[in-house]
Formats: structure tokens, C-alpha cells, sequence
């Protein structure tokens, strides 16, 4: 296995782990009817983990994105993938905001930079001769069924009565974890 196959391989695992522990900080932290510090004892130790493992993750994957060797063109170069991000974020926080009368939250930017980051893998993985054409399109409509899932969730959340929300708001942390499983699979068969 090439090394920056390995790099990016991590890179997934730590935000798949960032996931986790931030099912789990959310699963605590935001329950309903529960007042707790979200960000002391605990429920600190859970955050720092989650945004360590998150911002570790995104670095780790972008470094072996970047270096790992192409042999052919990519689909989505890393520049147009960050074009398309901040375009996307621009276009759905007009959307949510102007006519889903949605605030807006950090959520909206954490969804669409994942989006990018993803499409910039599994393109640099595609240009390095790793994944098939069928392969390369399974995960590009695996990475853009998790975000329309997160949209849907992340407009309805705060219509929705409050246990509800509470677990509705896990769910893009599920799909996104399970679509970065895929890409770790896809590449690995």
C-alpha cells in the first residue's frame, strides 16, 4: 500500500472517530431536558477529542490527497473541488436562510467542507489509478446522498419537536461516518 494511500486511509479513520465521539458529546451534551456544561469536565474532554481527531482527519486525507501519485486526470481537481465548496455553501446558506427562513449555523459549513474534502479523495484516488470509473461514481453519489440527507435534517431540525430534533441531528453524523467507511472499502477491494 502506498504511503500516501495510507495517509488518506487515516485521515478517514480520524474523522470517522470524530464522528463518533461527537455522537457521543451530542448524545450527552444536548439530550433534552438536560442542563449540563457543554463544554467542562467531561463533556470538555469529548469536544477536545472530537475537534482533534476532526481537524487532525481533514489535514492527514488533504496531505495524502496531495501527495499521493497520479497517474491519470482527475475528475475533480482539489482547486475546483474548493470552488464548488464555497459556491455550495453560498447558494444553500441563501437557500436555508432566505427561504427555509433557517438559521444559520456552523452546521451549514461543516457539511458542505466535508462534501469537499470527500469529492477531493476519492478524485485523488481516481487520478492515482485506485478506484474504477463505476467505483469513483458509487462514492460521488454515496458522499451526495449523505448531504442531501444533512440538508433535509439541517432545515427541518428546528421545526421539529425536540426529542425528535435530538436524534434527527444525529443522522448526518451516521451517513457522513458510513461514507467515509465506504471510501475506506471501495479503495481497499
Amino acid at each position: 500500500m502506498n504511503s500516501a494511500f495510507g495517509k488518506i486511509a487515516v485521515g478517514q479513520i480520524l474523522l470517522i472517530i470524530c464522528c463518533i465521539f461527537y455522537l457521543i458529546w451530542w448524545s450527552i451534551s444536548y439530550r433534552p431536558g438536560v442542563e449540563v456544561n457543554r463544554a467542562g469536565g467531561l463533556n470538555g474532554i469529548l469536544l477536545m477529542i472530537t475537534a482533534f481527531c476532526g481537524l487532525a482527519g481533514v489535514f492527514v486525507s488533504i496531505y495524502g490527497a496531495n501527495v499521493i501519485p497520479k497517474t491519470g486526470r482527475m475528475k475533480i481537481t482539489g482547486g475546483q473541488a474548493v470552488i464548488g465548496w464555497i459556491l455550495l455553501y453560498v447558494m444553500l446558506l441563501i437557500v436555508t436562510r432566505f427561504i427555509f427562513h433557517r438559521q444559520v449555523t456552523t452546521e451549514l459549513l461543516l457539511i458542505t467542507g466535508w462534501a469537499a474534502l470527500e469529492i477531493t479523495v476519492i478524485s485523488s484516488l481516481d487520478g492515482a489509478g485506485n478506484l474504477s470509473d463505476i467505483r469513483f461514481f458509487i462514492l460521488l453519489a454515496v458522499i451526495v446522498a449523505a448531504v442531501v440527507v444533512s440538508m433535509i435534517l439541517y432545515v427541518l431540525y428546528y421545526r421539529m419537536e425536540e426529542m425528535k430534533a435530538f436524534y434527527a441531528a444525529m443522522v448526518p453524523l451516521i451517513t457522513e461516518a458510513t461514507s467515509m467507511a465506504a471510501v475506506l472499502l471501495v479503495t481497499l477491494i
